[in-house]
């Protein structure tokens, strides 16, 4: 338990329906021994949320770059660096700025995660906050940017 000394901060990003499910004890489990540890511990339910899975232009505030051509990829881009991006993926991206520790609980689906935390995914984790093209096949780019 050496690593939960240097854990102050920590997000959970649940992703489940029920709140009797062996996933909603994992999380509550998760939250009371980082909370005994002296940890602040957030949760972001997405269901609770009713969290937007779908990635659209409705999650840019203001003009598009091109809206004939809409690409998610370079205007959500544009949109977080002018500080343009809708309040709920802001919301989430504070949250991960912040934290020391991110936990992803959520059942599996196909394989897969449930298509609300894929949405999640896909909208939190904008290029240029988690992410930069400038080095597509390097580890480094993966690196969540406070601002």
């Amino acid at each position: 338990m050496a690593l939960l000394k240097f854990i102050f901060e920590s997000l959970i990003v649940y992703a489940h329906q029920s709140s009797g499910s062996f996933n909603a004890a994992a999380k509550n489990a998760a939250v009371e021994v980082l909370t005994a540890r002296g940890c602040t511990v957030e949760v972001s339910d997405l269901y609770a949320m009713s969290f937007k899975a779908t990635a659209t232009a409705e999650d840019i505030k203001g003009d598009l770059k091109n809206a004939d051509n809409f690409c998610y990829l370079d205007d959500s881009k544009l949109a977080w660096e002018q500080g343009k991006l809708s309040d709920d993926i802001t919301k989430e991206q504070a949250k991960l700025a912040e934290a020391d520790l991110v936990i992803f609980q959520f059942p599996m689906y196909w394989f897969s995660v449930p298509g609300i935390l894929k949405g999640w995914l896909d909208r939190v984790l904008t290029n240029g906050f988690a992410f930069s093209q400038e080095k597509p096949y390097s580890l480094e780019t993966f690196k969540v940017r406070g601002q």
